[in-house]
């Protein structure tokens, strides 16, 4: 599984791929701490934004994007 978490700050864009939600999370949680704005595409390509990261880590969600 791929997911790719894309994150804006001022005039800064980076994107980066993790293999599992809860990786992904823990590094866009991370970047909006930091004060990026922050999203997550699901291997499905599902665009998750950071107040429905928590999504990402349910057992429901985790056997539908796999």
């Amino acid at each position: 599984m791929t997911f790719i978490i894309e994150a804006t700050k001022d005039d800064h864009h980076t994107v980066d791929i993790r293999s599992t939600a809860i990786v992904a999370v823990i590094l866009a949680r991370k970047l909006a701490a930091d004060g990026y704005e922050v999203s997550i595409r699901s291997p499905t390509g599902r665009l998750y934004s950071a107040d429905q990261f928590n999504h990402l880590l349910t057992s429901k969600s985790l056997n539908s994007e796999g």
